[in-house]
């Protein structure tokens, strides 16, 4: 069988979803499948980690795609190059450029666009002009149902619309693997303090002021209790602020990125996810991979992930009761929180390990790349 060559045109190579599936890709994709990425930014930081398993990454700087014609003939001779037939896009800018690369080539090459997101950033023109291209594009690829129903409402028909959900090596996220004893020494941690964590970007769309303000009110109830929030973003420096206005440097620890989520994630008694918008989120099948209890607002694709008081809670978007109660559920119940635990564990190995993924990505690449 020949090997199929796909190229993946995305906006960085940074820590979010989509990259780090990238990733998995660039490490487990079969043989048959010959991957090519093209980076249309200068946000790298994945890169070396690519480059050790000698993947094939071109950087092309665009800024915006339909002003630089010029970059999209640039990627389309390096396509023609290397026999390409699949291009698969994530983001907008990415789709005009697969779009424009088709037409170079005389519409013969088949275009992906991966939607990842609940496309919340957008607004009235990049949504027309997200219709206008999902028009010439071959098929549209969704990590969850929730995304196909936004999918669906840009007269996308359905046969053009697949489905394949986060999977994650769930050997990497095992709680018994880490010696955490460093770490709570480091940050002051006791034996006797519930660790709540959250894993995510200082973005609007992660809702962190409301779970600063929920923790100062759980605070005054639990004084053994410590929030741990593991991420970076633009909205750092602000929290840093709010967190020394109301003096909780102590109980409120800020790691900024890491490589290494998994050290983090060993300390935690429960991980919380407050955020307004979501995909798939991957941190909770990580969290849940390590039997740590979750709270998800109900959001995105997190009640495809989470049974409501079976593997997990969910609670509607910013309702700061429901949230509160949660987590004092399971402070007081230990049993129950276990229980939370070991299902959630159970629902990752069944449903979403990282071979089903990269297997359902396999199937729907081998046959597209015939017609």
């Amino acid at each position: 069988m020949n090997p199929i060559s796909t190229l993946f045109i995305i906006y960085d190579l940074e820590r979010g979803g989509p990259e780090l599936r990238l990733l998995d890709f660039a490490r487990h994709f079969p043989p048959d499948i010959k991957m090519h990425i093209c980076v249309t930014s200068s946000n790298l930081s994945l890169l070396p980690e690519f480059l050790q398993l000698n993947a094939n990454v071109q950087v092309v700087l665009v800024s915006k795609g339909y002003l630089e014609l010029n970059k999209a003939f640039k990627i389309y001779r390096y396509v023609k190059a290397n026999h390409i037939s699949i291009i698969n896009s994530f983001g907008l800018k990415e789709l005009f450029l697969s779009v424009a690369i088709k037409a170079f080539s005389g519409w013969n090459l088949k275009t992906v666009h991966h939607s990842v997101d609940l496309l919340h950033q957008y607004g009235t023109i990049q949504k027309n002009l997200l219709r206008f291209l999902l028009k010439s594009t071959n098929a549209v690829l969704c990590n969850s149902e929730q995304s196909m129903k936004l999918v669906k409402g840009f007269s996308v028909p359905e046969d053009k619309i697949a489905v394949i959900k986060n999977g994650i090596d769930t050997s990497k996220f095992e709680k018994s693997s880490y010696n955490d004893q460093g770490l709570r020494t480091k940050y002051g941690f006791k034996n006797s303090d519930v660790i709540l964590g959250t894993i995510a970007n200082f973005r609007n769309v992660k809702n962190y002021p409301f779970l600063i303000n929920a923790f100062r009110i759980l605070l005054k109830r639990h004084a053994n209790l410590r929030l741990l929030c593991v991420g970076g973003g633009y909205l750092l420096d602000e929290m840093k602020e709010v967190i020394r206005s109301h003096e909780l440097e102590r109980d409120v620890i800020l790691t900024g990125y890491s490589k290494d989520v998994t050290k983090y994630l060993s300390l935690m008694d429960v991980f919380v996810l407050c955020s307004l918008q979501e995909g798939f989120p991957n941190v909770l099948l990580q969290a849940m991979s390590m039997k740590i209890p979750v709270i998800a607002s109900d959001v995105g694709g997190c009640s495809e992930i989470i049974s409501n008081r079976t593997n997990g809670i969910l609670y509607p978007s910013n309702d700061l009761e429901e949230f509160i109660e949660s987590v004092e559920m399971l402070i007081a119940d230990r049993d129950f929180a276990s229980r939370l635990g070991v299902n959630a564990k159970r629902t990752v190995v069944e449903k979403f390990p990282l071979n089903r993924m990269i297997d359902e990505y396999a199937a729907f690449f081998r046959p597209l790349s015939e017609f």
